[in-house]
């Protein structure tokens, strides 16, 4: 009799809720079919994914074709990659950071500590540099896994992709945290907290042209919500929902922010790339700063500033920003004091037309300025929305890092005539949040063709 060499197609779903492994669920019986869990090795990390993943696996069977097969794994490990989501992962949490205090009444508590979860692409090899995702003020990084529940309804799109899904199809390892006493990162009375008002996200993410902080108004055209409106639009609720409290003392929040995710960066123990936003990115300086061998890049989204008087929601801040980019001292050279001193500064006029003035450090009569010496070899790109109000000040944080020896500073402003890069992938017209606008995805995308390019 003669045998014939035949070939099967086996379907496993597996929901979005739970993670399953695939050794178990690969290795078990479907109908007439089973296959030895002790041959799938190659594929037994366990799933976990965003949306409802339908994975299909090509099984090479050979014997006769009387309902009993010998089955093995097909040695085409590519075809069952293929059918995996590109932005696939496994997925841990912990925490890092934080020391015992007493908590005043004679017991011990842990302060600082820092919440972190790890995903892993299923898709190998991984790139070189993991990725660490680090929220604005006030939020958390939900902001890089999640989108406004009005946002078009094709989420897989590229357009829609969130950047946490970019980054991981592009197989980058990925760190995402919740800065010390927000979210899921707790917080200890007598910690004072402050929060956000009904009116910050409108004026910020949704209505930049109302900002008074901004010389010439600006042009926001992806926020979800069109026209821009305030409470009961999905994006707008979506904002508020999901904004924290956090700590008033901004240099403490730092300070300890630096020393957690200092221990963070330790226990990676490789060089790693920094995504940041707004408020984030002052913990971006200082973990470079902090640890220099380990920080390859920082990918700074509208970046809290400008130098020395940052400006927010309400327009100049009245307290100074005394280390220039931070609250908390950074290593320049030579060293400044305690409380900035040394650290001179001069008001500077924008180099184009409609921008605001910026500080930077006073060169005085001798041209000479202090440097960041640990952030000299760290590759930094400022990125700035065209319909946002950093739009007037963000030139002032990029000129403060390359007056201070920062050497790979590149600013990206997304607006449709640089370079085409975002005619052809959306457009510009992008606020602060433009991690949570219609064209997420395509930004997403420039970023991940800079750091390709550039790291």
């Amino acid at each position: 009799m003669t045998k014939k060499q035949s070939s099967i197609l086996i379907q496993i779903n597996v929901p979005h809720t739970e993670s399953h492994s695939l050794k178990e669920s690969i290795g078990r019986r479907e109908g007439n079919v089973t296959i030895p869990p002790h041959r799938v090795e190659p594929f037994s990390e366990t799933l976990s994914h965003s949306t409802a993943m339908n994975l299909s696996f090509i099984r090479c069977c050979t014997g006769p074709s009387d309902g009993v097969f010998n089955h093995h794994v097909c040695q085409n490990h590519q075809l069952v990659m293929d059918s995996i989501p590109a932005d696939a992962h496994t997925r841990e949490v912990f925490y890092v950071g934080g020391e015992y205090v007493d908590d005043g009444t004679g017991n011990e508590t842990v302060y600082g500590q820092v919440y972190v979860e790890h995903l892993v692409p299923v898709r190998k090899p991984l790139q070189k540099y993991p990725v660490i995702f680090i929220p604005g003020s006030s939020r958390t990084g939900i902001d890089f896994l999640t989108t406004p529940a009005n946002n078009d309804n094709n989420t897989n799109s590229p357009t829609q992709q969130s950047w946490s899904s970019h980054f991981l199809s592009l197989s980058h390892e990925l760190y995402l945290i919740d800065p010390p006493f927000r979210g899921r990162s707790p917080w200890h009375p007598p910690t004072h907290l402050s929060s956000s008002s009904s009116s910050s996200p409108y004026l910020t993410f949704g209505a930049a042209s109302l900002q008074k902080a901004w010389a010439t108004p600006p042009s926001s055209t992806q926020w979800p919500d069109s026209p821009p409106a305030g409470k009961g639009s999905p994006a707008f609720d979506h904002v508020m929902k999901s904004t924290h409290p956090q700590l008033a003392n901004l240099a403490e929040e730092q300070s300890v922010a630096q020393k957690s995710l200092a221990a963070l960066l330790d226990k990676i123990g490789k060089p790693v790339i920094l995504l940041a936003h707004s408020m984030g990115c002052k913990i971006a300086w200082l973990l470079a700063d902090a640890r220099p061998g380990l920080v390859r890049a920082i990918v700074a989204v509208e970046p809290a500033g400008p130098a020395f008087q940052m400006r927010g929601m309400g327009g100049l801040r009245k307290e100074p920003t005394v280390f220039g980019l931070t609250e908390v001292r950074l290593g320049f050279e030579p060293a400044v004091g305690e409380g900035g001193e040394g650290l001179r500064r001069r008001l500077v006029k924008p180099g184009e037309e409609g921008l605001l003035e910026c500080w930077l450090q006073d060169d005085g009569e001798a041209g000479e300025v202090r440097k960041l010496v640990n952030l000299r070899r760290v590759e930094v790109l400022v990125v700035t929305g065209e319909g946002s109000p950093h739009r007037g000040y963000d030139w002032g944080t990029v000129e403060f890092l390359r007056q201070a020896g920062v050497e790979g500073v590149e600013h990206l402003v997304l607006r449709g005539e640089v370079g085409g890069v975002l005619e052809r992938r959306g457009g510009g017209g992008n606020g602060h949040m433009m991690m949570l606008e219609r064209n997420r995805g395509r930004i997403g995308e420039v970023l991940g063709e800079w750091v390709g390019r550039r790291v």
